[in-house]
């Protein structure tokens, strides 16, 4: 009998097992591997600049950022964190004296970098709508605009 328990628990492991395989993996990455990566033009970089002190950033970090991954939502920009603290020079250079966290997206459009950026704890579906924002253009329709005031 133990035989066949162990024989079923390997076959329902492997099942698992393979199944991971299948799902997506996208992975955090730090910000220097991300903005390499991006230099390409192919996705637009996001980053998250958070602060281990900081209770809204720890939400984002352990509630929204575990839902976009599992639903592949980062899967169309490359995702990098800053650690405000342990990166001072980066934080400070992404976001300048706005507060953490921060969500701030790089795209490409015109040959020139757009930078946007919402502030404060973000639920998964309004990071969802950040980021799609930038597939659709709006991005490009609102450079082109503060290109003609100029």
């Amino acid at each position: 009998m133990r035989i066949v328990v162990a024989v079923l628990l390997l076959i329902s492991a492997s099942h698992l097992a393979a199944q991971d395989n299948l799902a997506p993996k996208r992975q955090i990455l730090d910000y220097t591997t991300a903005y390499n990566r991006c230099q390409s033009g192919d996705k637009p970089m996001l980053v998250l600049v958070t602060a281990t002190w900081c209770a809204p950033c720890q939400q984002m970090k352990n509630l929204t950022l575990p839902e976009l991954l599992q639903k592949d939502s980062l899967k169309d920009v490359h995702f990098a964190t800053v650690d405000y603290d342990a990166e001072l020079a980066v934080a400070q250079q992404l976001i300048g004296d706005r507060g953490v966290p921060q969500l701030v997206l790089f795209q490409k459009v015109d040959n020139q970098w757009v930078r946007r950026y919402i502030s404060g704890m973000q639920t998964t579906q309004a990071v969802e709508d950040f980021i799609n924002k930038s597939k659709t253009g709006v991005v490009q329709v609102a450079n082109s605009a503060a290109e003609a005031k100029k």
